[in-house]
């Protein structure tokens, strides 16, 4: 009679079972085993070669991360800076009270590292300007910002990647807003 037809058990009494290549393992007294691997401390070794460079690579993106951070961080500034200028029509040196605005606004960055161009209805105030007064001398309003008009802040922030201390590179982080008047 084939297999076809048979049930569970008569292939159990018919077909031997087949163990492994490495099943059997002798024993002898005092030893491991005759086939058996002297692997203690492997893992140790692997951690050793891997754990340094998994660190070089965690440390890398924490420092790129600190570089985007202060990145959003200048962006967000500048744009509060950009609203305040808009709706500061009537005061008599704004990029002074947008400076000092900018400066609030970024509280993890350094407010003299920081190089600010001011653009008032399409004339530059000049760049790293921190005041652009009114042309009267008794405190004027200052005449650029004219409503419907636009006002422009560009801003660069010096940023630097190091890794364990070794700089790998240097940037300059800009951003700029342009807003309408008010």
């Amino acid at each position: 009679m084939g297999l076809i037809g048979a049930s569970h058990a008569d292939c159990q009494t018919r077909l031997p079972r087949r163990r492994g290549l490495f099943s059997f393992r002798p024993q002898f007294a005092g030893s491991r085993g005759l086939l058996s691997q002297h692997d203690e401390g492997g893992t140790l070794v692997e951690m050793a070669v891997c754990l340094p460079i998994v660190m070089l690579i965690m440390t890398g993106v924490f420092s790129y991360s600190l570089a985007l951070y202060q990145k959003l961080q200048l962006a967000e500034a500048v744009s509060a800076g950009g609203r305040l200028l808009s709706v500061d029509r009537g005061d008599t040196d704004p990029c002074k009270t947008i400076t000092a605005a900018i400066a609030a606004g970024g509280p993890g960055l350094s407010a003299s590292s920081m190089t600010l161009t001011y653009k008032l209805n399409g004339t530059s105030q000049g760049t790293g300007t921190t005041s652009c007064p009114g042309p009267g001398s008794p405190a004027t309003a200052n005449t650029y910002l004219v409503a419907g008009s636009t006002a422009e802040i560009d801003a660069s922030y010096p940023c630097t990647i190091t890794v364990y201390g070794s700089k790998i590179s240097s940037c300059t982080l800009q951003t700029n807003i342009v807003e309408v008047v008010q």
